[in-house]
């Protein structure tokens, strides 16, 4: 069951946090403090509660495109499904509210809007990518709330430059699982008859149809990306970090626009897609790394 929370999401995320709390104090200092591990405990937390619920949610078009993940496969039921991501939630917000209230805010906050995600946002193009690109940046201005200074302002960069990249990437994702999606929808329209609002599929004589112009999508993904690479820029521009942190970044520059030219490239192919998607989370992992030298070195 614990393979639900996806690790290696949660421990990224709670890197992300430790990277924002770090750009708050400008150091390591209290690095292994309590304040540092409960910020860790928080972000791993709701994290693995919202893989979790989304799971619990997203069944029926995991059938198609991850039959193995623990639900579909039937390793774990539903209902037990929902009660560890509960149990999850009330851990972490309990972790956020002993920090701080800003930490406790943002928490609760990140908490509804992966519910809601699950339930219904990530059905909807454009703002359910948008709602994922939040909930990740989020992560860095978490772990700054936690020890709030004049630096704070700071930390919101990198949070701008983490939710572009997962904007765009969640797009690529949405372009690579579009055929499991598409069968999830005619699915729930046979049984149901019903459609839920803003979904990305509409029903014509030819069957179901992309409600958006899929070239539009690849537009908003490349902006996206972008918009990353010249975020990238502002912390060595205006002296926040060394020049280390340039040294790394680049390298992550350097993944996005190669996926910016991957993207139009091979657009229409699912396997593209799935390398591209890669591309970007290995590219974020670095941008991390490079915020963390330009804060150390």
């Amino acid at each position: 069951m614990l393979g639900m929370m996806r690790p290696g999401n949660c421990l990224m995320a709670a890197a992300g946090a430790l990277i924002g709390a770090l750009i708050a104090i400008g150091g390591i200092n209290g690095l292994f403090s309590a304040q540092f591990m409960l910020v860790a405990l928080a972000v791993v937390a709701i994290t693995g509660a919202g893989n979790v619920i989304n799971d619990y949610f997203d069944v029926e078009a995991d059938k198609v495109n991850r039959p193995r993940r623990p639900i579909p496969s039937g390793a774990v039921s539903r209902r037990g499904a929902l009660v560890f991501a509960v149990l999850l939630f009330v851990l972490g917000n309990f972790c956020a509210l002993t920090i701080s209230w800003a930490c406790f805010f943002i928490a609760i906050l990140n908490t509804a809007l992966l519910v809601v995600y699950s339930w219904t946002l990530q059905h909807k193009v454009f703002i359910g990518n948008i709602t994922i690109g939040y909930l990740v940046g989020s992560v860095f201005f978490f772990g700054a709330a936690a020890f709030f200074n004049d630096r704070i302002g700071f930390a919101l960069v990198l949070t701008a430059l983490a939710m572009m990249v997962n904007v765009s990437r969640e797009i690529v994702k949405d372009m690579e699982d579009m055929e499991g999606d598409r069968k999830s929808f005619l699915k729930r329209i046979a049984s149901s008859g019903k459609k839920k609002r803003g979904e990305r599929f509409s029903m014509t004589d030819d069957g179901a149809r992309l409600r958006y112009n899929e070239r539009m999508m690849i537009v908003i993904a490349l902006f996206c990306l972008l918009v990353a690479v010249v975020l990238s820029a502002i912390p060595y521009y205006f002296g926040y970090l060394r020049a280390s942190y340039f040294v790394v970044v680049l390298v992550a520059d350097a993944l996005f626009v190669s996926c910016i030219y991957s993207v139009l490239r091979e657009q229409r192919k699912k396997k593209g897609y799935t390398r591209i998607s890669r591309r970007l989370k290995i590219g974020m992992f670095i941008a991390m790394v490079a915020f963390i030298a330009g804060v150390i070195f």
